[in-house]
């Protein structure tokens, strides 16, 4: 057994459930159980060492980057004025007829001026503070705008790990709900190592799609994951917001769902039930219970 893996909650057999056929005959529908997960969030999750120091670093090599491409394309207010606001002005003059008169008495003309007018002082404005923040100030380039991102490395780190990889995790210290839960359902058995000594799994990584729809189907599930897990917390796992979560879970997994290998999903857990909720334990902790199986 996998290291957090535990007993089974129920027979591998799958709930059963009875219903009368034909001619009045008993039918025994088995509900055939793949997996089960219970996916705990961690309270937090701590940024790496590293981590802060290489956005910063992306983030500088990336502005200094565009900001060349800006000064090629849009290398003074002259060449503004030709490339954007006079064909922008003549865009907006559609909308001001020449008979308009304005309710204060100013004619059309007069209006068509000032637009072009706020267009070339709103460049002016924001090229100043570009060209500030990308100055050359003792020896270093883009000194200001340096500074900035270095300054902001301590917020970048805590909105991160709260917002995402409380659900992401990262690949040395191990995954997160998000990736653990959208490889098991699409089959990855590379996810059953990624279980976690609080999570519970019973049953191995089944694919509920087809073949060639694997990368797309996991990639818009470990999405789904990340933003109703960030949306529950922000609201404080309310129940609502609980319930809108799962809803909006249950809806696209049954989408992306092939259906001769899986039921529809619904919004509330039940033994019979394939579902993706989240959900709360007694001590107040949010977890997503996956559960995947067939009907047969």
């Amino acid at each position: 057994m996998s290291k957090g893996q535990r007993a089974k909650s129920y027979s591998t057999l799958g709930a059963l459930r009875s219903k009368l056929g034909t001619g009045g005959k008993e039918v025994i529908d088995m509900f055939d159980k793949q997996f089960e997960l219970k996916l705990y969030v961690p309270v937090t999750w701590e940024v790496s060492g590293d981590m802060p120091d290489k956005w910063a670093d992306g983030l500088k090599i990336n502005a200094e980057r565009i900001n060349d491409r800006r000064q090629a394309k849009l290398p003074d207010d002259g060449t503004f004025i030709l490339r954007m606001a006079e064909p922008a002005t003549k865009g907006y003059a559609l909308y001001v007829p020449d008979t308009y008169v304005s309710r204060r008495g100013r004619p059309a003309a007069g209006i068509r001026g000032i637009h072009a007018d706020n267009l070339g002082r709103a460049f002016n404005n924001w090229n100043d503070k570009i060209n500030e923040a990308f100055a050359t100030i003792d020896g270093v380039m883009a000194k200001v705008f340096k500074q900035k991102v270095d300054n902001a490395k301590v917020r970048w780190a805590l909105r991160v790990a709260d917002k995402i990889l409380r659900f992401t995790g990262d690949r040395i210290r191990g995954r997160s709900v998000a990736p653990i839960a959208s490889c098991y359902l699409v089959g990855d058995a590379r996810a059953q190592g990624w279980i976690r000594e609080a999570d519970y799994a019973d049953g191995a990584p089944y694919n509920i799609t087809t073949p060639r729809e694997i990368n797309a189907v996991k990639a818009a599930i470990q999405q789904r994951i990340i933003q109703g897990g960030q949306l529950v917390v922000s609201q404080g796992l309310q129940s609502a917001a609980l319930d809108a979560e799962n809803a909006l879970n249950a809806a696209l997994l049954t989408k992306l769902r092939e259906a001769t290998r899986c039921d529809a999903f619904v919004q509330n857990p039940a033994a019979d039930k394939c579902f993706c909720a989240w959900q709360v334990d007694g001590s107040g902790l949010l977890y997503l219970h996956v559960q995947v199986g067939l009907t047969v």
